[in-house]
């Protein structure tokens, strides 16, 4: 028998942007991605209209993205094949200032280990500043959006775990391997990242 959707929390309906310049759509867009990272909504949840934040069209609801596991791993592995890909032609385009910045968000992530949702949103900067340097903009829309799809499960391995990781270490790695210079260090390093986990996350489905 099919289950019927979850609805989600009186707390997620009542959450009020404060940017009223945004647009429907980015209100949604907010509204929704607030809501994954602070776990209030998870895959298969209703989402709420609540004031406006998000358009219900006629005879369908609105609920966050529910995967399989096949689809997870899926996800996973387009999501480390592209990642790594960008790390590669990110190359060409860093120099010191670029180094900087790295540790500079490797170092925000380790200041944030006590507050998941910040870690994630931090997390994602760090990977999405290494493969916008790629300077790929299709190659880049297509890794946020896959890491967007993932974001619940990523979110509930973390919560559920209890292990981020040992403060900079795995990002440091990454780190490291850029400095080296190498491509195939860094193409193979990045893609190691990714993949981290895959079975465990897919098994949250």
């Amino acid at each position: 028998m099919t289950q019927a959707k979850r609805a989600a929390p009186a707390r997620a309906t009542a959450w009020v942007l404060e940017n009223k310049t945004l647009s429907p759509v980015e209100q949604a867009y907010n509204y929704i991605l607030q809501g994954i990272l602070s776990g209030e909504l998870a895959p298969g949840m209703r989402v709420p209209s609540g004031d406006g934040a998000v358009t219900i069209y006629a005879n369908r609801g609105a609920t966050v993205a529910e995967y399989s596991h096949d689809d997870v791993i899926q996800l996973i592995e387009m999501r480390a094949v592209l990642e790594a890909l960008g790390a590669r032609l990110a190359l060409a385009h860093i120099g010191d200032a670029e180094m900087e910045e790295f540790v500079h968000l490797r170092e925000r992530m380790d200041r944030a280990v006590n507050d998941l949702p910040n870690w994630i949103t931090r997390h994602d900067d760090f990977h999405n500043y290494l493969t916008s340097l790629s300077r790929r903009p299709l190659l880049m829309r297509q890794t946020e959006r896959i890491r967007m799809m993932l974001r619940p499960y990523f979110r509930r391995h973390h919560a559920e775990q209890q292990e981020l990781e040992i403060p900079g270490h795995e990002h440091q790695k990454i780190i490291d391997a850029v400095a080296s210079g190498n491509p195939d260090v860094v193409e193979q390093t990045v893609r190691a990242h990714a993949l981290a986990n895959v079975e465990k996350i897919a098994n949250l489905t």
